[in-house]
């Protein structure tokens, strides 16, 4: 019956097992009188090989008479069109979905050699080939996401194989495999059992055992920790200022590895060539901390990358390597430094105009009156001191207010103090630092409690009968100061805490009983009632400590306070050879307290939530818009382009929220791998950002095979766990049976090929017998 099946042009003629009802009906019915005439006209033309004067013989003459009857009735059912409807009842062979995991963790060489994807592939390739004689196998690779082709596609058909890399959603892919393929027997799972999404087992193992859909997995790997180096940088700024130095930690790990000494890279922008390297760095089973510093000599976005060489016996070199993107940013601090003639204004200005990110510019109350300026200064009206207009004083990132009295504020009869509420604006609202020297007019002694700069100080500013605590002193930096950026004379924390303690004495200092909750302590002195230094052991009582540098957050900018007005004795004290430790300090403020250069009044900028992104993964990012006096652009019309590495572009057109305004958050799904482009446009100005979809760290945060919860995945399901090593049973243990299902066919009869040739064949015929007998 094949071969008729096969002549129908039934497709798939070999899975037929029966034909359960055969309809024949013409698809363009004729009529009586038309089937009538053409019978008769068949009649009388086969009855011409009937008549008397024919003198063949009579088996011929009926045997003519038959082809001519048939060749009528076949010309007849193609006039009518005749169509044939079978209802079909097929056996075919099962359906096997596999799939193969090519997520990063399968990158692993603890497979008796090899990668635990290369293991898979070569029993896809072997064992599991021996399937293809029983069963339809439907291959399937994942890792992040589902896609067609596998370890055990054909050879010569499948696509590029997969690396393996990326995260695992291997629960997801089992879902949505049993979605695509409605008529699967049996899914097997070429694994090792890792899902970055978490073991969601228990949400799809109940709707694949009613489906009567067994899984099957095999678990490639070892359940032990794997021997891996891993390199994070744990540690760096999003941006640095041209010129500026680059510092970035990075933490080292090594798990069954043992103690070995490995370099440590640092490179830019993917040369080969490193621009820091570290030497025998000592990698064993606890974390450790290497700082690495880079100067940047362009401006515009930078890539570092952090790299372990000479590590051995690790199972892979995945983590081996960690990046960093960087915005280098073409802007110098600008201070403006106010104080009166003295000698802590004469050192800092001197050098802070050295510092090669710093623009400096100096205003210096007279003793007679008047102001004496210097340096780059953004406003005009220098005579009367601090600007007047609102705008120029926000062209300053960084003021340091000295020694000058609470008058100058009143001066002309200002009762409201505007300048000095424009300082207090300056901070919380444009996001500037501003850093308050010790004084003979500063504080409490300068008669500052009450007034609105004493409202955003980290110090309890108020009265006392002794406003100036006198004597030599050294500083004492708290343990929360010890690990404050400000207070990092030096990078290794023994090395910070021995600068500390020998640091030169300071001479006097305002007097400051406390500081405001919510402000940090940096340092502290010691101090007791008689004047006299106290004890080294004294500093462990609150009673024999006095407040002289704190810290807070004002708003979006930050606020510095400082009692002592000498720290100039570091740098005129130190000894010759000794690290300029002063230098060092007052950097570290100015950079500190500097807001974000990349914020610009009118213009859009691209802030990203989180340093690293994976492929698969959705990212929130955000534009926040200001106004030349830094008020929130509200409801702004903001228009975002994101532009795939493929090249496809959509276009977010985000709002801001009423408890955040002017801040514009958006997310956007990383699904390709490689550079996603997004640049924000506002009033004609555009910004535009890079971001890096790659391999996320999570995968391979614990590479361990997994085999418990694919053991329980099984068992839910009606399937069975394998292990490489059983995996040979593998083709036997699965319960295949032909798959049958009852089909409709209609066949037009009149249109098949095989009519066509019975058509010719019959007058073939005809023709020929009668040539061969002599027949007009």
């Amino acid at each position: 019956m094949s071969v008729v099946y096969w002549l129908l042009g039934l497709e798939s003629p070999g899975t037929v097992a029966r034909a359960v009802r055969w309809v024949l009906y013409p698809a363009w019915p004729v009529g009586f009188v038309f089937l009538a005439i053409a019978a008769l006209v068949a009649v009388v033309v086969a009855a011409l090989n009937l008549l008397p004067q024919n003198v063949v013989r009579w088996r011929t003459r009926v045997a003519l008479a038959m082809l001519r009857l048939a060749g009528f009735a076949l010309l007849v059912g193609m006039l009518c069109q005749v169509e044939l409807r079978l209802t079909l009842e097929r056996a075919v062979r099962p359906n096997v979905a596999v799939l193969t995991d090519t997520s990063g963790s399968m990158s692993l060489r603890d497979a008796s050699g090899q990668s635990r994807l290369e293991a898979a592939r070569a029993f896809a390739a072997g064992p599991l080939a021996r399937l293809g004689d029983r069963a339809n196998l439907v291959p399937y690779a994942f890792d992040w996401r589902l896609r067609a082709g596998g370890a055990s596609a054909p050879q010569g058909t499948e696509t590029p194989r997969p690396q393996a890399e990326g995260m695992t959603r291997l629960i997801s892919a089992v879902e949505e495999v049993a979605r695509r393929e409605s008529d699967l027997q049996a899914i097997i799972l070429l694994t090792d059992g890792n899902d970055t999404a978490g073991t969601r087992s228990s949400l799809v193992a109940p709707l694949l055992a009613a489906r009567g859909l067994p899984v099957y997995p095999v678990v490639f790997g070892s359940p032990g920790a794997p021997r891996v180096a891993k390199v994070s940088v744990s540690e760096a700024a999003p941006y640095v200022r041209l010129g500026d130095e680059l510092r970035l930690t990075a933490s080292l790990s090594a798990t069954e590895l043992g103690e070995q000494s490995v370099r440590v890279l640092l490179q830019e922008d993917g040369r080969k060539a490193p621009v820091a390297v570290r030497e025998n760095v000592r990698l064993g089973k606890e974390p450790v901390a290497v700082s690495l510093v880079a100067k940047p000599t362009r401006a515009g976005r930078r890539t570092y990358r952090v790299a372990l060489e000479g590590v051995r016996d690790a199972a892979s070199a995945r983590l081996q390597a960690a990046e960093h993107k960087v915005q280098v940013v073409d802007a110098k601090i600008r201070v403006l430094l106010v104080d009166i003639p003295r000698d802590e204004r004469k050192i800092v200005a001197h050098w802070l105009a050295r510092d090669p990110v710093v623009d400096l510019a100096s205003l210096t109350l007279l003793p007679k009156g008047g102001w004496y300026a210097q340096g780059a200064l953004r406003h005009k009206d220098v005579a009367d001191g601090l600007p007047d207009r609102e705008a120029d004083l926000y062209q300053y990132d960084v003021i340091l207010l000295g020694d000058i009295p609470r008058s100058y504020f009143r001066a002309g009869g200002d009762v409201t103090e505007t300048r000095m509420q424009r300082l207090v604006d300056f901070v919380a609202r444009r996001g500037g630092g501003l850093v308050t020297l010790g004084g003979q007019n500063a504080y409490a002694a300068g008669q500052y409690q009450g007034s609105p700069l004493a409202a955003i100080l980290p110090f309890v500013v108020e009265p006392t009968r002794q406003p100036q605590a006198a004597n030599t002193f050294k500083i004492i930096a708290t343990p929360l100061g010890l690990s404050h950026p400000i207070l990092q004379l030096a990078w290794d924390p023994q090395a910070n805490r021995d600068a500390w303690l020998d640091l030169p004495p300071l001479d006097g200092c305002n007097r400051i009983e406390r500081i405001k909750p919510g402000a940090s302590l940096l340092a502290v002195r010691e101090f007791s009632e008689s004047g006299a230094p106290g004890s080294q052991s004294a500093v462990q009582s609150p009673r024999s400590t006095m407040p002289v540098m704190a810290i807070q957050n004002v708003g979006r900018g930050k606020v510095l306070s400082l009692a002592m007005d000498t720290t100039w004795r570091w740098e005129m004290m130190r000894p010759a050879e000794g690290e300029d430790h002063f230098r060092r300090f007052w950097g570290n403020v100015v950079r500190f307290l500097a807001p974000d250069p990349r914020l610009e009044p009118n213009r859009p900028q691209v802030l990203h939530y989180q340093s690293r992104a994976a492929v698969g993964e959705s990212v929130t990012l955000a534009t926040r818009l200001v106004d030349p006096a830094f008020h929130p652009i509200r409801e702004a019309d903001l228009r975002v382009a994101v532009t795939s590495p493929s090249g496809k572009t959509r276009h977010i057109y985000p709002r801001d929220g009423r408890n955040a305004p002017g801040l514009y958050e958006y997310a956007v799904t990383l699904d390709e791998p490689g550079p996603w482009q997004v640049a924000a446009t506002f009033g004609g100005k555009t910004t535009s950002d890079e971001i890096m979809a790659g391999e996320g760290d999570d995968e391979l945060d614990d590479p361990r095979a997994k085999p418990e919860a694919m053991i329980e995945l099984a068992r839910a399901t009606g399937g069975r766990f394998f292990t490489p090593d059983e995996a040979e049973a593998l083709p036997t243990e699965l319960r295949l049976t032909p798959r049958r299902f009852t089909a409709t066919a209609t066949i037009a009869l009149w249109n098949l090929p095989a009519t066509m040739i019975l058509m010719l064949a019959i007058v073939a015929a005809d023709c020929f017998i009668r040539k061969r007998m002599g027949m007009a």
